[in-house]
């Protein structure tokens, strides 16, 4: 299910999905030395061959090749278990639902034209498979084209109309377009049809700090955690609704009760230079790179900050 939420790790807004990992910055994407998407990848026995001496021989050169087939060698799938195991099960039952699971995989790891290729795969088994649609739209709108999106997004809508998840995607399509309330609409639709669903609230919540209605992003995104208190995108909705209201301490409070505290950190510094507390910011920064010195972004960050700090006092 695609959360909206706004990501101040990276950007003071966006659109994020639900769960998903500041980790998915190292992941290096890249296309995997084999896999089962071309036909003609698998080893195939001859259905006839000469003898039974020969089938034995064709069936060990099978098994000799089995971990390039599923692609255990140097690859992506290598170091994923999770693509690993997904491959395996479809290779044994090419199921729409078995190529979902695949996409997903293969999305998660980075490797989104992949994703797209088997979504389709399910698609043709499955042409009004609902989550293969939301799939297919929510990659178009990662490529930056929600244009092309939004008609995955109906579609979705129209194979499963008691979806929740499906409004859900529309709704974030609509956002990406710019068309907030219709996106409102959809996200109350999802809330309706699921009443714990934590993630219409949150997305709810982010349209209401776009609108610039920091009650309503407030009352959204406390409901949300109410139902999910680990939700880390409403989590920094509240705060930024905290912050429209002209709550600034209260904002950077509940940005720093995060569980890692140099993230924390860092969110106070991104949140103080939206509010042109350069100063300040940097000072945010240099804590949470020396909290945590992998944080390359936190120092490029403080240096930034000083220089608006620096241009802001000879105006």
């Amino acid at each position: 299910m695609a959360v909206l939420g706004v990501t101040l790790l990276s950007v003071a807004s966006g659109c994020a999905a639900r769960g998903r990992s500041f980790s998915n910055r190292f992941v290096k994407a890249g296309e995997p030395s084999t896999s089962f998407d071309v036909p003609g990848d698998t080893p195939r026995i001859d259905p006839k061959p000469e003898s039974l001496s020969a089938y034995v021989r064709q069936l060990r050169t099978l098994q000799a090749n089995a971990r390039t087939t599923i692609s255990l060698g140097n690859s992506i799938e290598a170091h994923d278990p999770v693509l690993a195991s997904a491959l395996l099960k479809l290779k044994m039952l090419p199921t729409a639902a078995n190529h979902r699971e695949v996409a997903r995989a293969y999305t998660a790891a980075g490797i989104t034209d992949f994703a797209y290729r088997h979504y389709q795969r399910a698609l043709q088994i499955l042409p009004c498979d609902s989550s293969a649609l939301e799939g297919l739209a929510r990659l178009w709108r990662q490529w930056g084209t929600p244009e092309l999106a939004l008609s995955e997004a109906h579609r979705a809508v129209h194979c499963r109309p008691g979806s929740a998840s499906a409004y859900n995607t529309l709704g974030t399509v609509l956002v990406a377009l710019g068309q907030l309330e219709q996106a409102k609409g959809a996200f109350e639709t999802a809330g309706r049809l699921d009443d714990h669903a934590s993630f219409a609230l949150n997305n709810l919540c982010y349209v209401a700090l776009q609108q610039g209605n920091g009650p309503a992003a407030q009352q959204a995104c406390e409901r949300a955690l109410d139902l999910e208190p680990t939700m880390t995108a409403a989590q920094g909705n509240l705060a930024l609704a905290y912050a429209l209201q002209g709550n600034l301490t209260v904002a950077e409070r509940r940005l720093l009760d995060d569980a890692d505290p140099a993230t924390g950190l860092y969110n106070v510094g991104i949140l103080r230079m939206a509010t042109n507390q350069y100063s300040d910011a940097a000072t945010a920064f240099d804590l949470a790179a020396e909290t945590r010195p992998s944080l390359g972004d936190a120092a490029r960050r403080a240096a930034q900050a000083r220089v608006k700090a620096a241009a802001s006092r000879e105006q």
